[in-house]
């Protein structure tokens, strides 16, 4: 079942305007003004976008639909502390068509459009004032507007792949909006304008990459029309002189626009519908004209905001939440902003451009692009699977097209551009956990398999634009990424990967346990013993002389090429130390699939305990519950300048569940209590930039009660939940329930016991296919941990799939005779468990099964060859633990002769 799609959008309710926008709560920092009536199933009123446009959030708060081509959004900044637009600034350039959400490099930013009231027209980016901003400045999801210094008051919305504006200008002969293709949020190149009437105008810009790594640029193309005729247009180049009556400027860099002057003293408004593409000027007149025309008559823009609205309450709503008014919109927020990537790339009659930078055409189904894997393969890419996996095959079939097209699967893809940026191999747990959670398309899963393979054992050729994993024959050979500091040039200077060789080792390993723990749920049995066996590869960097604060000894460095330790002061920098936006004191706990590995590194479980609560500092937690300490990072980018927790960046954002490993659940909810409350309706709230939804998909699921600690497991920890209940339901079609009735939404709570579909659940864990299938999920909670024993079973904690298995309680023994002139093998199995097990004993000559065998007591069969000999061969004897898996092992018996 495929869902509907978005080239056209049904139309919603009807939406208050005039004096405000429906709101649901009182206003925050940037919130709407709560006037006017709304649904309760409005949840797009329950949105703020202006969280995150503070404090390196990075986040844009215009309008777009979900997973949209366009996000039609103010811009004031582009710097790497504030990449689009900062709410304190009180001021825009202008508001432009492309945006990436809450990443940490500026980006994108094409087709800037600025209203103005000048005699002489805007032929520059320059900034205007924000007239009155608490009062004129309002977002909600798909809708932004604003009132300028200049008196015009500016609307934005969209559907999939058009921009909506509508400008209400004071009475002017001189109103203009001007078109800037010129200047662009990154590095624009080449561009070209062009009226193709008084009405329309066409063009291209072509633009840079993304965080300093990426000199190819990409062509935008975009068509723009208006509700009537321009009283005159002009265009500029790259002096900047407005030239009146010019109907085309093209340009191969620098400064470049057209300009649109309407007469507004007596009709004042003006609206414009913009269409994108990757593809060509013809591909944006196609989106333009099939989702903004009907009938032959452009759209109307409040007939577009109101489906806009619509296509947010479809998505939104498939969670609903019990919960305060505020922490209601904390939570539809952070839901909406793992809504926004990655984005649709193909127009509407299915052209897409591919990595190869060349056209192509999907068949049904719709390309996404933009693609952080470092940072969504931890949460978002969950959530994605979970919630929408309709939508998730799609995006998985696109990663498919990345590697098709581009020759390699892609570190960090922007458009059809590989920026290359970030460390480690993602894509790998990226496509592991969409195979472990079903949403890979079957007729291209198993060449996918390979391929997914292939990026994980060896380096990519000469000529493709992905790095992979440049070091994987050395990595093959040693378990470990050769250090190479990135000021010494050579490999450092070249490669991320080698100049963050101790984190990029950490990466590496938990890589190749989410594709060993795909493996092992998709019965891919050597795949799945190779690949876990090389998560245990983080081992090569335990460095068991280092001397740490608090008293602890043993830490992982990074290893250079000879394998000798960079052993440094604990808060050294990237440059020296080889782990990227981080230290060791943070990196040394991402191996959720080996901590039982880790424990016995630490010495034990009790001092691996009495470690991990120095690292969140317990004591300051205890003493000020949901309080993040003092101790702790101060914000997302705080990389290198504590030991102790940080609770806004990639690899420590699963920390918390590590209690649930060793016995001790109860704490997770102390480190989350305060880590949620990071996350308020501000400006500010969140915890550095989001990207692309991966901290947003940490809060959405850790406040509904789970959260995945190992891609490709399908395991989900389990945590108090910070709403009172939850309904879920997928795009599919399935729901899952979800009761946690008096849940504290600042304070920590405990979980005293569960309920999964109705029977006791004592684990500290479920498998995801828990809400695939659909059912409940029930929280008893309690307000103090005291006496607490929920999940604190050795049983019942979360397993490490590389930790090597125990030796099977069997003695096994197989042996070949002659009973006359007839072969028989003997097999036997002597139980040394301490609890009945199951035992079934097979051969090429039969099977049979024992239920219940008792301690001490053996299992034995012989099997007839109906023959006078029999060959050399193996015995196979499976045993059953209860809770456990089955597990195999194979034991020899001679070739025998019966003359």
């Amino acid at each position: 079942m495929r869902r509907s799609r978005l080239a056209t959008l049904s139309a919603g309710l009807a939406l208050l305007i005039g004096a405000g926008i429906a709101s649901p709560v009182a206003a925050a920092p940037g919130a709407t003004d709560p006037t006017g009536p709304r649904s309760p199933a409005d949840h797009s009123l329950e949105v703020n976008p202006f969280v995150g446009t503070e404090s390196e959030g990075n986040a844009y708060p215009g309008a777009t639909v979900p997973f949209g081509m366009v996000q039609l959004s103010p811009d004031n900044t582009n710097s790497y502390a504030s990449t689009s637009y900062s709410k304190n600034a009180g001021r825009v350039w202008g508001f432009s068509h492309r945006h990436v959400n809450s990443a940490g490099c500026p980006a994108a930013g094409e087709l800037l459009v600025t209203p103005d009231t000048t005699a002489a027209p805007r032929t520059a980016r320059t900034p205007i004032a924000i007239k009155d901003q608490a009062s004129t400045e309002k977002a909600v999801a798909g809708f932004y507007e604003v009132t300028l210094a200049n008196d015009v008051h500016a609307e934005l919305t969209a559907t999939t792949r058009v921009g909506a504006h509508r400008y209400t200008f004071p009475a002017s002969t001189t109103s203009h909006l001007s078109f800037n293709v010129g200047q662009t949020l990154r590095d624009a190149g080449a561009s070209s304008v062009t009226w193709v009437d008084d009405r329309t105008l066409e063009g291209w810009v072509d633009n840079g990459g993304f965080c300093g790594g990426t000199p190819a640029k990409q062509r935008y193309f975009f068509s723009a029309t208006f509700d009537r005729p321009v009283s005159s247009s002009g265009t500029w180049g790259t002096t900047g002189a407005y030239a009146a009556g010019s109907t085309t400027s093209q340009v191969t860099t620098g400064r470049n626009g057209a300009v649109a002057v309407f007469d507004t003293t007596t009709d004042r408004d003006v609206e414009v519908s913009v269409g994108v593409s990757f593809v060509s000027v013809d591909g944006a007149r196609g989106n333009r004209e099939a989702e903004a025309v009907r009938d032959g008559v452009q759209v109307g823009f409040d007939e577009i905001r109101e489906e806009a609205r619509d296509a947010w309450n479809t998505e939104l709503g498939r969670v609903d939440i019990e919960a305060s008014p505020e922490k209601r919109t904390v939570f539809y927020t952070q839901l909406y902003k793992t809504l926004l990537s990655p984005t649709i790339g193909n127009d509407v009659d299915g052209r897409y451009r591919g990595m190869d930078l060349k056209e192509h055409s999907t068949d049904g189904w719709d390309y996404y692009q933009n693609f952080s894997l470092w940072d969504t393969y931890r949460t978002q890419a969950t959530l994605h699977a979970l919630l929408l996996p309709e939508r998730a095959e799609d995006i998985v079939r696109s990663m498919y097209q990345h590697r098709v097209e581009g020759g390699w699967l892609p570190r960090w893809s922007l458009g059809a551009l590989e920026t290359n940026i970030m460390a480690g191999d993602p894509v790998t747990p990226w496509l592991a956990e969409n195979f472990a959670l079903g949403t890979v398309p079957d007729d291209i899963s198993d060449e996918l398999w390979g391929y997914l393979v292939e990026n994980a054992t060896t380096a990519p050729p000469a000529g493709v634009a992905s790095v992979g994993r440049q070091s994987a024959a050395f990595y093959n050979e040693n378990g470990h990424i050769p250090f190479y500091p990135e000021n010494e040039g050579g490999l450092g200077g070249q490669y991320e990967e080698y100049r963050h060789g101790g984190s990029s080792t950490l990466e590496f390993a938990l890589s190749d346990a989410g594709l060993g723990a795909a493996a092992q749920r998709l019965g891919k049995t050597e795949d799945a013993e190779t690949f876990l066996a090389k998560g245990r590869n983080w081992q090569t960097l335990w460095n068991p002389d280092v001397q740490l604060s608090g008293g602890f000894q043993g830490m992982v460095n990074a290893k250079r090429p000879d394998g000798t330790f960079v052993t440094l002061p604990e808060l050294t920098d990237v440059t020296r130390t080889g782990f990227h936006e981080g230290v060791p004191w943070q990196y040394q706990w991402m191996v959720p699939q080996d901590v039982t590995g880790l424990a016995e590194a630490m010495g034990g479980e009790d001092a691996f305990v009495d470690r991990l609560d120095y690292y969140f500092d317990m004591p300051a937690l205890a003493a000020k519950p949901g309080v993040s300490p003092a101790t702790w990072a101060r914000g997302g980018s705080s990389y290198y300048q504590t030991i102790r927790y940080n609770p806004g960046n990639e690899p420590t954002i699963t920390n918390a569940w590590l209690y649930g490993y060793v016995g001790q659940p109860w704490k997770t909810n102390d480190v989350l209590a305060a880590n949620l409350n990071r996350f308020p309706n501000t400006p500010g709230g969140g915890v550095g930039n989001d990207d692309l939804g991966t901290l947003a998909a940490w809060y959405v699921m850790a406040a509904l009660g789970f959260e995945p600690v190992l891609p490709g497991s399908g395991m989900l920890a389990l945590n108090a939940p910070k709403v009172q209940s939850a309904t879920v339901t997928t795009d599919a079609g399935t729901t899952f329930a979800i009761s946690a009735e008096g849940a504290n939404e600042d304070l920590p709570s405990y979980v005293s016991g569960v309920t999964l579909d109705g029977a006791e659940h004592t684990a500290v864990w479920m498998d995801a296919s828990a809400i695939q299938d659909g059912g409940t999920l029930e929280f008893d909670l309690a307000d103090s941990s005291a006496g607490l024993t929920w999940g604190t079973a050795p049983a019942d904690r979360i397993p490490s799939l590389s930790a090597p298995l125990p030796p099977l309680p069997v003695e096994v023994s197989a042996t070949a005779r002659c009973v006359g002139k007839n072969a028989q093998v003997s097999v036997k199995a002597t139980s040394s468990a301490d609890t009945a097990v199951d035992v079934v004993l097979a051969t090429p000559f039969g099977t049979k099964s024992f239920h219940g065998l008792q301690p001490g007591k053996s299992a034995a069969q012989t099997f007839n060859a109906r023959s006078g000999s029999v060959e050399a061969g193996t015995a196979s004897v499976t045993v059953t633990l209860p809770g456990a898996a089955p597990r195999t092992v194979e034991v020899a018996y001679p070739a025998t002769s019966c003359g």
